[in-house]
């Protein structure tokens, strides 16, 4: 069992030092890092920068822009609560799972990387995305994947806000039907989709069972 090295958000309080307290941390070697009693910080790990192999798990609630361009390709943030806007803002590589709602533009120029979001998604979800991946498995404010040009952008069929794809240039925006069984989805036709849809549910399916019900 992967033992967590706790981080009390709430003794630190300011962005650039808990960002900084966890480049620590990652650079000693910690596998698994926990922000504890987050409350609405803003630039929660954003614009880290480095190869560790490791998962951040952040309890509380995030505040906006949570893994702004984050460049960390062996990195998974794992976000069990809600965050506000701009998460995942211009994500370069790495993962961010947000287990629970996203404000607005969650994934705004990402341009690599991968973001999932279980619960609901505010407006303009994917704005501009070019690259990498988006998982959207709740409702949708309106203009999903607004003026995307790159990467994929997954969404429930029934769950989409209005003008999804708005001024859409390129990339893959794959819409999904949700089927009676718990979990299950389909409608992607073409296989190169559904192979990295599956992978993805697989990897949130894990984090999930870490702490049943927090979807």
């Amino acid at each position: 069992m992967t033992v967590a090295v706790d981080v009390w958000v709430s003794e630190i309080r300011e962005y650039p030092r808990i960002n900084a307290e966890v480049v620590r941390l990652l650079d000693l070697g910690a596998p698994l890092v926990r922000l504890r009693a987050t409350e609405g910080q803003r630039l929660l790990l954003a614009r880290l920068r480095g190869d560790w192999s490791a998962v951040i798990e952040i309890e509380g609630n995030a505040g906006p822009e949570l893994a702004a361009e984050l460049e960390a390709p062996q990195l998974k943030v794992v976000c069990r609560g809600p965050a506000m806007d701009g998460a995942g803002r211009g994500l370069k590589s790495g993962e961010l799972y947000i287990l629970g709602n996203a404000g607005e533009a969650v994934g705004m120029v990402q341009s690599g990387g991968l973001i999932l979001v279980a619960g609901s998604a505010g407006a303009r979800a994917g704005l501009r995305q070019r690259g990498g991946s988006i998982v959207l498995l709740g409702p949708t404010g309106r203009l999903t994947g607004e003026r995307q040009s790159g990467g994929s952008l997954f969404a429930i069929k029934g769950k989409l806000g209005p003008f999804a794809g708005h001024a859409r240039t390129g990339g893959r925006l794959a819409i999904l039907e949700e089927s009676e069984e718990a979990g299950s989805f389909g409608g992607i036709m073409d296989v190169e989709d559904r192979g990295e849809f599956s992978a993805i549910i697989r990897q949130l399916r894990q984090f999930e069972a870490n702490d049943p019900g927090v979807v």
